[in-house]
């Protein structure tokens, strides 16, 4: 949905009567998710005097321009603390007291004004590869050893890898898993658009990396043809249901796809991204969904935020970790709330926030967030857009093309560094 489409949605919204004038109205709570975990969050606010609707992945049109009034939300929850740091955006926002750690607050802190406009409401732990043990008996140590596992399971006939590349998000957390491994400091400023700091060879060596597996015969089922129609929930259902391939990399909330549609009996694990052999362990990457309160809400929209996170929501909210894809940095929850494959996932996100700064890179105790949530300018945006658009034709030229990983990489990342260096009316 693009910006144009998203507002006329949202006047149609309004136009059909979602919210009242009087002061009374439901708190109006636009979210950026759909289908399962749109229901589950209704469910948690089930009783509570709001109306939720979504507004897709292009809520900051929402948030930006209050073309129509009555579809104007009240609390928002967006994926994107680029976002919050937009001007425009940050203006229509008030701050909110937040008890997270301060890594978190600082992804939501708005740069005018230097205060904290979003409180952590779920987050994601993005580092990781989903397996079957039968077909893997020995999670890689290296990247070197996943390669070469691959590249042998490949040559065998046996598809190592299902890539979901319909989903640029996807592709881009490979990218960032491997550009953490290479050079996690980089990693920390490439969202501040230096297009000296995307030029840095580094960066290069990443598109390289993926490219090499990328372009291994046999690496995904049904070829890169198939694999460019695949889409995150399918390339699960590849491994754990079909069994067409043995791997599938995938943050903390494939467990809930994997435990419902998995053969009965079919064993999931799970293995820490590989890094580069004899380096250290990379920061782990998270993402996440920030909760804001507009400024016109009042009060009552920070009572909500607060009532969301700080607990008193903790039942409803346990029995979505119970199910799977839920992880809370606070709300009340433990440990024991969430299924024990993601239990520890959960514990490490939460361990890792505590004592670490923006700043801190220790390796193997560290963290960082979802570089492409962050991005701005040319490199932004999702369906098809940005660094997606980037990821996903390097993996079309590899994996369809042919072309040379190498040569393809060098491509991607001239791409890169040009998205970087563009700036509004002209390059």
């Amino acid at each position: 949905m693009n910006r144009r489409r998203a507002l006329a949605a949202l006047s149609g919204l309004a136009a059909a009567g979602l919210t009242g004038c009087s002061a009374e109205r439901p708190l109006r709570v636009a979210v950026v998710w759909s289908g399962w975990e749109l229901a589950r969050f209704r469910r948690v606010l089930e009783g509570e005097p709001v109306t939720v609707y979504s507004a897709g992945n292009d809520i900051a049109a929402l948030l930006r321009e209050p073309v129509a009034p009555a579809a104007t939300p009240d609390v928002a929850i967006v994926p994107q603390p680029g976002l919050i740091g937009d001007p425009e955006i940050c203006a229509r926002l008030q701050p909110l007291v937040s008890q997270d750690p301060p890594f978190w607050r600082d992804l939501v802190r708005c740069a005018d004004d230097g205060r904290v406009k979003g409180v952590w409401f779920k987050v994601a732990h993005k580092s990781l590869v989903w397996y079957r043990p039968e077909s893997v008996e020995t999670s890689p140590g290296s990247w070197e050893a996943w390669l070469e596992l691959c590249r042998a399971r490949a040559a065998s006939g046996r598809p190592p890898l299902s890539v979901p590349a319909a989903d640029g998000w996807a592709l881009t957390d490979w990218f960032e898993n491997v550009l953490l491994g290479l050079a996690p400091d980089l990693y920390g400023r490439l969202h501040l658009l230096d297009p000296a700091d995307w030029g840095d060879e580094r960066v290069a060596q990443a598109f390289i990396r993926l490219a090499e597996l990328w372009s291994v015969p046999g690496l995904v089922p049904g070829g890169g043809r198939r694999a460019l129609v695949t889409q995150f929930h399918d390339a699960i259902l590849d491994v754990f249901r079909y069994g067409r391939a043995d791997m599938v990399a995938g943050p903390d909330f494939a467990w809930p796809v994997i435990d419902r549609y998995r053969v009965p009996g079919r064993e999931a694990r799970w293995f820490r991204f590989p890094w580069p052999a004899g380096g250290e362990r990379p920061p782990v990457l998270a993402g996440g969904d920030a909760v804001v309160a507009l400024a016109s809400s009042g009060e009552r929209g920070r009572r909500f935020v607060a009532r969301l996170t700080g607990g008193e929501m903790r039942g409803p909210l346990a029995a979505w970790a119970g199910a799977g894809g839920f992880l809370s940095l606070g709300a009340g929850l433990r440990d024991r709330d969430y299924p024990v494959p993601v239990r520890p996932l959960a514990h490490e996100l939460r361990e890792l926030a505590a004592p670490s700064g923006p700043g801190a890179w220790t390796p193997g105790r560290s963290i960082a967030f979802d570089l492409s949530d962050r991005l701005g300018g040319a490199l932004a945006g999702g369906d098809g857009q940005g660094l997606w658009r980037v990821l996903t034709d390097l993996f079309a030229a590899v994996a369809v093309g042919g072309r040379g990983a190498e040569e393809a990489a060098r491509a991607a990342h001239a791409a890169a560094v040009e998205a970087a260096a563009w700036r509004s009316g002209g390059s």
